[in-house]
């Protein structure tokens, strides 16, 4: 709660990335990787890259790991999307429009108060291995900013048209899934963010959306939402139905939908999703898109939602 009600000019990726850092020093079993700044370019994370490369503090990427007491079994990977301001970039948003997006790392947050929980603890009960990938950028405007139009090289080795830079969670959370993917040996994937501002109409302002690959896993989320008091209500996993959205004359894919009436909250998952499987994941994964429960509840105040949901 506190990370997320912090103004931007004192939480920017620099400063959240040291705040980690810091929490999680003393802890044992916990080890961390840092990919930040140019090196994220020179190492094929165009989409995060691309997304923070016109801030002043550099965009980065956080993996935590806690090794867990079976290490050699396959681990669990909490994807969280850390956009500490959000300017909608080229895309500006208006001035009210943009009061407020500070709010916008509330995903990496989440997924990072719910890692510290369960490292503090000991790690998961059953012992595998537990991974936290933050995914953390400012998405500024100037001279430097990504444009519509752009074609970036992702991670996954997609490559995707920006035909909206208003839509960056989606970029972010893409690279960091397909980082767990390829670096990762785990068989559940989860991302959270403050995503799509439909998500208030699909699921309302105490429900967060989620979007899961089996429903043996819905359920289990469905349940742990009513339990932890972090509700959630599934949306629509049929990316037969939903990728063609998507479509681009110019590359592998746009990063916003043609039909903004089509189920817009599943289908920004789904983009993430896309990006997983081309990285040749075959495991269970689970979106959850929290933007309205981040807050709406308290008004202008973070209600800390998605460490209870996790944990």
């Amino acid at each position: 709660q506190g990370l997320v009600d912090m103004p931007p000019n004192d939480v920017h990726p620099t400063s959240f990335k040291d705040f980690v850092l810091d929490a999680v020093r003393d802890i044992p079993g916990v080890s961390h990787e840092l990919i930040e700044g140019d090196e994220l370019r020179a190492k094929g994370y165009g989409l995060l890259w691309a997304t923070g490369k016109c801030a002043v503090s550099p965009p980065c990427l956080l993996v935590l790991t806690h090794k867990g007491s079976e290490a050699s079994r396959k681990g669990v990977a909490l994807v969280g999307k850390g956009i500490t301001f959000d300017t909608g970039g080229a895309a500006l948003k208006s001035r009210d429009g943009m009061i407020g997006m500070k709010r916008d790392m509330g995903g990496a947050a989440g997924m990072f108060g719910a890692f510290l929980a369960l490292a503090k603890s000991g790690g998961l009960p059953s012992g595998r291995p537990l991974h936290c990938v933050l995914c953390v950028a400012e998405n500024a405007i100037g001279p430097a900013a990504f444009l519509q139009d752009d074609i970036l090289s992702c991670y996954s080795g997609l490559t995707v048209e920006i035909n909206n830079t208003d839509a960056e969670g989606r970029l972010v959370l893409s690279d960091g899934v397909s980082h767990v993917a390829k670096h990762l040996d785990c068989d559940i994937v989860a991302d959270m963010a403050t995503l799509t501002g439909a998500q208030g109409i699909s699921t309302g302002t105490h429900h967060g959306l989620i979007v899961a690959t089996d429903e043996h896993l819905e359920r289990d989320v469905i349940a742990a939402g009513k339990h932890s008091g972090d509700m959630v209500h599934p949306g629509i996993f049929a990316p037969e139905i939903l990728m063609h959205e998507f479509d681009s004359d110019f590359a592998d894919m746009r990063n916003s939908v043609k039909n903004r009436s089509n189920a817009q909250s599943s289908c920004a998952g789904l983009f993430i999703y896309r990006h997983l499987t081309h990285c040749g994941y075959t495991g269970r994964w689970l979106h959850i898109d929290m933007a309205y429960p981040s807050h709406e509840p308290l008004g202008n105040f973070a209600t800390g939602w998605g460490v209870g949901l996790l944990t």
